[in-house]
């Protein structure tokens, strides 16, 4: 019996180690075999890296190698042989890029989202991002070279992951130049009418905003940016001018989605039992979901992991005892750069959001450590 595992990011990571100690005694006697399948021999920890354009963090310090994370009873592939280029969901079989078929008896599908700024004409070319390591670093230097002007921190469109991210940077950064002195005008642009998707979310980023100086405009659906003049455009007929233009790109599936044909861009996910809707022995986990009103964050990956995991155990052992993933999210909100607070959430439960805290400052930094000693290896 093989489980495979498409992709080797939190959720890929914690859902194969769960599996690999429930299922340790029938690994060592050759009846199973979890498989990771990845491109990357690395792991990076993504919510690190707004770390590394505040400059409080190198960006060494949020990579690991993946096979240094995983149970030993988990094999692992990457490169060509662990790039999946197809999965063909009806006859229980993936591809990779070396030409190597595996079947499977269970296949989860863990393969993350990806920002996509190659789509609005300048974007690339007039904005900063940091949702790749690599961006995260021009981000900073840029910061460090920031003189004053105008800031506009921005998010294109929906979905995206880490629904908070902007509030984070746009926080941080308004804090950290009053302290340095240096004269900076804020600006907010989101998609949507108020600052969050999520409707009880939205007015308390407004508030802390307004608290802050921060002028709000919205919906500004982005459409073009001019980066010889600094100017961005929407499709509402707003244009804001800018000196440093901070944004969350489009997002978009894994293309193997697409090419497999399993969905235009996100899976269709059954929300409580994270089975795809189209096949009964293919999971879905994390940002792949087509989930409504679930964040795609890495708190969310880790709580499905041991949903699915329970799952698959279950139905390996026809105990017909099932579990449900209850849409649980749990984010730290950087509030200052020396403050943060949290938002908790579930399917049932509105968001709760405390007040910012040292402490949770603190928590955040410490969770920073706990991801790579707890969480992606499922001590947790």
């Amino acid at each position: 019996m093989r489980i495979l595992v498409v992709g080797g990011g939190a959720a890929g990571t914690i859902v194969a180690n769960k599996l690999a100690r429930a299922l340790s005694d029938k690994i060592d006697r050759g009846e199973a075999e979890v498989v990771v399948l990845d491109k990357s021999e690395y792991h990076y920890y993504q919510p690190g890296y707004l770390f590394v354009a505040l400059g409080e963090e190198e960006p060494e310090h949020f990579v690991r190698k993946e096979k240094e994370l995983l149970d030993e009873r988990v094999k692992f592939y990457y490169g060509d042989q662990g790039e999946v280029i197809k999965i063909m969901a009806n006859e229980n079989k993936v591809q990779t890029k070396d030409g190597k078929v595996w079947d499977y008896d269970y296949v989860v599908v863990a393969l993350g989202s990806y920002p996509d700024p190659n789509g609005i004409p300048g974007y690339k070319e007039g904005a900063y991002f940091f949702y790749t390591l690599e961006d995260s670093i021009k981000l900073r230097d840029a910061i460090n070279n920031f003189k004053g002007g105008k800031v506009v921190v921005s998010v294109t469109s929906l979905p995206y992951k880490c629904p908070v991210a902007q509030y984070e940077i746009l926080f941080a950064l308004h804090d950290r130049f009053k302290k340095e002195g240096i004269k900076a005008e804020f600006e907010y642009l989101f998609p949507i009418k108020g600052t969050h998707q999520h409707p009880m979310v939205s007015p308390v980023g407004e508030a802390w905003m307004k608290e802050k100086g921060i002028k709000i405009t919205s919906p500004f659906t982005l459409t073009k940016v001019d980066p010889e003049n600094r100017i961005i455009y929407s499709k509402e007929g707003i244009e804001v001018k800018y000196d440093l233009f901070i944004s969350i790109a489009p997002h978009k599936s894994a293309d193997v989605i697409r090419n497999s044909g399993l969905a235009a861009m996100w899976i269709p996910t059954d929300p409580y039992t994270l089975k795809s809707k189209s096949y009964k022995n293919m999971y879905v986990l994390g940002d792949t979901t087509d989930i409504p009103n679930v964040a795609k964050a890495g708190s969310v990956a880790e709580y499905q992991a041991a949903i699915v995991a329970k799952n698959i155990i279950s139905d390996i052992n026809k105990t017909n005892n099932y579990y449900r993933y209850d849409g649980a999210a749990y984010c730290f909100i950087m509030h200052s750069m020396d403050k943060a607070g949290y938002l908790y959430m579930t399917y049932t439960k509105p968001p709760t959001l405390s007040l910012p805290s040292k402490y949770a400052k603190w928590l955040k930094l410490a969770y920073n450590e706990m991801y790579w000693t707890m969480s992606a290896r499922a001590e947790i």
